[in-house]
């Protein structure tokens, strides 16, 4: 049965790839770090409180000469603390962004953005000739990949600015018009993973689903090759009205 990815409340969804991971420790690391400042300002503000209201008046020009020095050192492991923080957040981006090169050939899949819904177009070549196959085959909102297989997700769009986002598996990307924005991931085990557009793009960007289905490379191929035995039935549907004369807008004529 298909493991659907959990999405819990002040988290993003349990990682399903080791990029998704990455992202998900960044954002834990992240976290603790603002929630100690906070306490810790928190605390500051209440020390200074109580040291004020207890102080004498004569003692307040003594503490006022000697803040100097504090502020130097309080500036210094500030700046230290973000310099700390900066380099974390580069090393877990990188590895965000990162897929295992050991792992099975990388399959480039074209994902197509338009109001609103998704469009994936699968690579398939055809043995018997050089290049690919013309019956590419393709789906809408449900992307099928196989597990343990690098997947380069060329992402673009035909009308205005989407995001795809699928956060159990990889970052968010946007669907730019005129341009190809790419997202690597790697699923690790078999499931469904849910997302959606995360950008405003008019009144139906509500419904504007997706969900990444990872499969065992067998069943992946025989999803292909089942899309691809769709579009050939279904153009062959088309020829046989066009030649019979009963498709809309053709005229048969009786020989």
């Amino acid at each position: 049965m298909p493991q659907i990815a959990s999405a819990a409340l002040l988290a993003p969804d349990s990682a399903a790839s080791d990029g998704a991971g990455s992202a998900r420790t960044l954002y834990v690391i992240m976290a603790i770090v603002a929630a100690l400042i906070v306490v810790g300002v928190l605390l500051g503000i209440v020390r200074a409180l109580r040291s004020r209201s207890a102080a004498a008046e004569a003692d307040d020009a003594r503490r006022t000469r000697g803040t100097s020095s504090v502020q130097l050192r309080v500036g210094a492991g500030l700046g230290v603390f973000a310099l700390v923080l900066f380099v974390v957040g580069i090393i877990f981006t990188g590895k965000a962004t990162e897929v295992d090169a050991s792992a099975n050939d990388p399959i480039t899949i074209q994902a197509d953005a338009q109001q609103w819904v998704w469009r994936y177009t699968y690579p398939v070549q055809d043995p018997s000739e050089d290049g690919f196959n013309d019956d590419q085959p393709y789906s809408y909102q449900e992307l099928v990949v196989p597990v343990d297989t690098p997947i380069n997700l060329e992402i673009s769009s035909i009308d205005v600015l989407h995001r795809w986002s699928v956060p159990s598996l990889a970052l968010s990307a946007d669907a730019v018009p005129g341009m190809t924005n790419e997202v690597s991931f790697m699923a690790d085990e078999p499931g469904t993973y849910e997302g959606a557009s995360t950008r405003f793009s008019g009144p139906g960007y509500a419904t504007m689903r997706t969900r990444v289905i990872a499969v065992e490379p067998d069943q992946y191929e025989a999803f292909l090759q089942d899309r691809i035995d769709g579009i050939k039935a279904a153009r062959e549907a088309v020829q046989k009205r066009v030649d019979d004369g009963t498709a809309p807008g053709v005229r048969f004529e009786q020989k």
